[in-house]
This record gives structure tokens, C-alpha cells and sequence, in this order.
């Protein structure tokens, strides 16, 4: 029977806890804050709102839009806590002015307005420490040994803790002088593993070779102490060997400890956050496409509340960590009888799916159940490789392989723009190429280049926002269809259209024009973030198996 009181519901994004749920999450986070104190850090509670200021741009936390705003009796504007670390830098400011360092934990609820359908909690319990007045390598490695502990006492048996290092692509940027706007765009590319996205980026400055291509391979710097290694081999820029020499003082701190099993490096990693100084790092384990841990160096943190102290610190997020402990029969499941952990492929349906094959035999890899075309099998398996397949609509391509689903992806461009899923984009793989551009009748032409407003028919509304409001900075009115597009502008129901063009043929036919070129589309590899850190080998053999292909 259909449920009508629409209250008992939560909002999206927030959920209830009860029953054995409640007594695990209740029992991991004491399990949790007991490692911490006997470790010397104490505990210490802020407010679940602040002043807005404590969580603005120019402290460098969540972006405005994502932020939980609201106003007091006075007309203060106050936002719901996003992140501990600035909470906890703003109150050691005020209140902690005796012998450092100063060691602290804490344990609270954060609060991020992701976009909607992106089936992300917006409430999640943060549990985490800092460590404050002390700026040595020691301090760093004090942290991550006390982060591994904290996991392995959870029951977290298999976990990668993924170090980057801030100062080296700062020390980088600053060699080069590239500008804030364009740091921004480079920072998102190599975050995102798309170095051909960075090359192109970099194509506008002249840079040095050099220089250029250190910017690239950081896209692909991923691995154990080699890649600090290769890193050096790279540059002469001074700071960004000092930055290195860092990375490697902290990996003998650790290793002596006995965690270098656990410990991998990823300069590629230039976190959102833009407090962050030094190093960054995030725990990684199998169940999700998210970090089970995050955390790094915040030198210049408490100068905003008018305190200079280094800081260090990391957060926990109880909620993946549950997660991630409650996944270990999934991930015996997805293991072959061998214990070797099958990847597992989604394939755009189709012609992408058709040409990926086709790449993929190039370097060796085969799946004879797929050429059955009487086969209804759902996943396909190739069992000598430990591979698994299976076909999937473009817009669910992205969805599997954020989530963990699958560990490899194979979308248009298109498909990942507008669906803005957070996994890795890898290579792009050269086929399926065509535009999205502006079309519509030659009458339109002159609406566009005088900025008049206009109805936008597309199946992309979030690609045909952004390049209308944010590239034109042109008011449009967008109206999402799902049919057939081309429709739209001959029975009147927008002028123009934002939509795939391959030849051009089906425009011309129905009067219609391409007027304006918004991006070149191609079929793209992307990654789960998760995959990329725990299958680092198998999957970075890969890419550069199929880097050679297509060369």
C-alpha cells in the first residue's frame, strides 16, 4: 500500500540508523576514539554550525553551493559544518595557548550538499585527529602510523594509504607562472588522471619540454617508491625536490614501523581543499568508489583565525569504513578460487562496445562468450584472466564504475561530461569521435552572436549550461527532451539544439546547421578511484598495454 504521509521520509541524502547498524557504527567509533586517546590525542567537541566565514572560499574548504547556509536573529549567515579541520583550527586558536605540540581527536557529524542522484550521504560521521605546532616529517609519519593502526584495529585487513604531495605541483605551477584560473583547470585534470585533457590545457603556454611533461606524467604518477624516483629524474626545480626528498624521509619513517605494505604514493593527488600545504593522503579499501580516510598538511590553516602553527591531520569517515568492513564477502566473491580478485569491465553497448573489443584483443585480451550472439548471459567471464564483462546504456557506464560495480569503463566523452561521476579518466581511446555543437536553422545565427534569449532543446541540459552560462554568459532557457532532438527547432519549441553531430547528414536533411562547436567527443577509459589504488599494477599495465596499441 502506497505510504501517504510524506514525512516519515527523510530528505535525500540523510537516513536513519537502528537496530544492529546503530550498535556496529556505536562500537566501531568507541573501537575508534580509544586508539586515539591511547595514542595521547584528546578529545574535543565544536559547534555543528559556525559563522560562514569559518568555511569560506578564501579558507579553502567546500565549495558555496555545496555548503548548508542559513541566518540567526541578527542576520549573521552561518553554514552547517562541511569539514572538522577548520572547526578545530578556529577553537586552537582561541583557546590553546599553552606548550605545543597540541594533539586532539574528535568525533561529529558533517554536513555537504552534494547535487542530487548521486546517491551520496550528505550527513556523515567524521572521526579524526590533529596534530598541531609540530611541522617535521615526523609529525607526518606520527599521523599515518596512527591512521594505519586506528584502521587495522577496525578489522580493516586490505587497505592502501595513498600519499601526494601539494608543494611539488605548487613548486611546479610557480616555475611555470600559470595563472589562477588555468591552476584550477590543471589542478581538476591531473586529479582526474586525464593527461591528454592536460595537454591540451597546456598547448596555450610556453613552457618548457620539460616542464610540460613533468605536468603531464604527474597525471600517471602512481605506484610505490619509484614513483618518487622517476618524479626526481624529471625536474631540477629545487622546492619540488625538496618536496620529494619529503615524500621519501616519511616512507623510511613508516617503513621502520613495518606499514610500508600499506603505504603507496600518487602525485597526481591535489585535493580540493585548499588549505591543505604539504603532504595530502587518503585511505583506500575494496566496497566503494570514496576513501575510507582522508587527511594532510595544513601549515597556513590557523593563520586565518590569527594563530601561525604547522598542523597535520586526518579524518575518518565512519560511514565508508563501515562500508568498506561490512564488503569482505563481496570481495571474496569477485576473487577467483586462487584469491586473485577479478576486474571487471562495463562496456557502453553497441559500437563502443564493439570497437573495445576489437582494442582489447590487440593486447591479448580476449572474451569468447561475448561473439555468441545467441548468448543471454548478462556478465561474461574470461576465467585464464580473471576478466569480467559486461554491456551497459552510456549513462549507467559512469554510475558502475563510480560505485565500484566495475573497475574499468569504457563512454563517450558526452556521457562523463554530463553525468560528472568522480572516477579517473585514463586515455582516450580514439574512436567514436564526433562534436557536441549548437545547431539549428541559419535564422538562429544571429540570436546566438547577440546573446538574445533563447530555448535550448538537448538531451545534455548540464553541457548546455555550462556552455551557454558559463562560456557565453549568454541567459538561455534549456528544455531537456529525450527523443529526437532535431525535432525541437522545426515545430517551434526552441530555436536552436545542443546535440551530438557525427556527419551533419540528419541536420541538412531537415534544414538545420551546426552553428557553434562546444567540444570534441571520443570514447574515453575511466577508472574507479578505489580500483585505481588496490589494482594499481594489473590496471596501470594495462593502460600502458593499450597506450601502445593505439600508438
Amino acid at each position: 500500500m502506497k505510504n501517504q504521509n510524506p514525512i516519515l521520509h527523510t530528505p535525500e541524502g540523510v537516513r536513519d540508523i537502528y537496530g544492529s547498524e546503530f550498535v556496529q557504527k556505536f562500537e566501531l567509533q568507541q573501537l575508534l576514539y580509544h586508539v586515539l586517546a591511547e595514542r595521547g590525542y584528546q578529545g574535543i567537541e565544536t559547534p555543528t554550525f559556525e559563522f560562514f566565514d569559518v568555511f569560506s572560499r578564501e579558507v579553502g574548504t567546500v565549495p558555496s553551493r555545496e555548503l548548508y547556509k542559513f541566518f540567526d536573529k541578527e542576520g549573521n549567515t552561518l553554514a552547517l559544518r562541511p569539514d572538522m579541520t577548520p572547526s578545530i583550527a578556529r577553537a586552537v586558536s582561541k583557546y590553546f595557548h599553552d606548550d605545543t605540540p597540541i594533539r586532539l581527536c574528535y568525533m561529529g557529524n558533517t554536513f555537504i550538499n552534494y547535487d542530487k542522484y548521486q546517491g551520496r550521504l550528505k550527513e556523515t560521521t567524521q572521526l579524526g585527529a590533529e596534530l598541531m605546532g609540530e611541522g617535521s616529517a615526523a609529525s607526518d609519519v606520527e599521523l599515518l602510523s596512527v591512521l594505519v593502526e586506528a584502521l587495522q584495529a577496525a578489522g580493516l585487513k586490505e587497505f592502501q594509504v595513498s600519499i601526494g604531495q601539494v608543494e611539488f605541483f605548487k613548486a611546479l605551477l610557480k616555475e611555470a607562472g600559470i595563472g589562477s584560473e588555468a591552476e584550477e583547470n590543471l589542478r581538476q585534470l591531473i586529479s582526474d588522471k586525464n593527461r591528454f585533457g592536460a595537454e591540451e590545457l597546456l598547448e596555450d603556454y610556453d613552457l618548457s619540454p620539460s616542464l610540460r611533461e613533468i605536468f603531464l606524467e604527474m597525471a600517471t604518477l602512481s605506484g610505490t617508491t619509484e614513483v618518487i624516483e622517476k618524479a626526481r629524474s624529471l625536474t631540477d626545480n629545487p622546492d619540488a625536490l625538496e618536496a620529494l626528498s619529503r615524500l621519501e624521509t616519511i616512507y623510511e619513517g613508516l617503513k621502520e614501523k613495518g606499514f610500508e605494505r600499506y603505504i603507496t604514493f600518487d602525485l597526481s593527488m591535489l585535493s580540493k581543499y585548499k588549505y591543505y600545504t604539504g603532504i595530502v593522503f587518503r585511505a583506500y579499501s575494496y566496497g566503494y568508489g570514496e576513501p575510507v580516510a582522508k587527511g594532510g598538511r595544513y601549515d597556513t590553516l590557523l593563520s586565518h583565525f590569527g594563530r601561525q602553527l604547522p598542523a597535520v591531520g586526518f579524518a575518518i569517515v565512519v560511514d565508508q569504513l563501515q562500508r568498506a568492513l561490512n564488503s569482505s564477502g563481496v570481495r571474496q566473491e569477485a576473487s577467483g578460487p586462487d584469491g586473485k580478485r577479478y576486474l571487471t569491465f562495463a562496456l557502453t553497448k553497441g559500437r563502443l562496445a564493439k570497437k573495445t573489443l576489437e582494442l582489447l584483443e590487440k593486447v591479448g585480451i580476449t572474451c569468447e562468450e561475448m561473439k555468441d550472439p545467441d548468448s543471454r548471459k548478462l556478465i561474461f567471464v574470461n576465467e585464464d584472466l580473471k576478466l569480467k564483462f559486461f554491456l551497459a546504456k552510456g549513462p549507467d557506464v559512469p554510475t558502475y564504475v563510480e560505485y565500484g560495480a566495475a573497475d574499468i569503463g569504457v563512454v563517450g566523452k558526452d556521457t562523463l561530461v554530463e553525468e560528472g561521476r568522480k572516477m579517473y579518466e585514463v586515455l582516450d581511446l580514439g574512436f567514436g569521435k564526433c562534436r557536441m555543437c549548437v545547431c539549428g536553422p541559419a535564422s538562429a545565427r544571429e540570436k546566438l552572436a547577440h546573446q538574445e534569449q533563447i530555448r535550448v532543446a538537448t538531451k545534455y541540459p548540464d553541457i548546455a549550461k555550462d556552455y551557454f552560462y558559463n562560456q557565453k554568459h549568454q541567459t538561455v532557457e534549456i528544455i531537456k527532451l529525450n527523443g529526437s532532438i532535431e525535432l525541437a527547432p522545426l515545430v517551434g519549441l526552441s530555436e536552436v539544439i545542443v546535440d551530438i553531430v557525427e556527419t551533419g547528414s540528419t541536420l541538412r536533411e531537415n534544414g538545420l546547421e551546426v552553428l557553434e562547436e562546444i567540444m570534441p567527443l571520443s570514447a574515453r577509459m575511466v577508472v574507479n578511484q578505489v580500483s585505481m589504488k588496490m589494482e594499481n599494477e594489473r590496471i596501470t599495465k594495462l593502460i600502458q598495454e593499450l597506450k601502445a596499441a593505439l600508438s
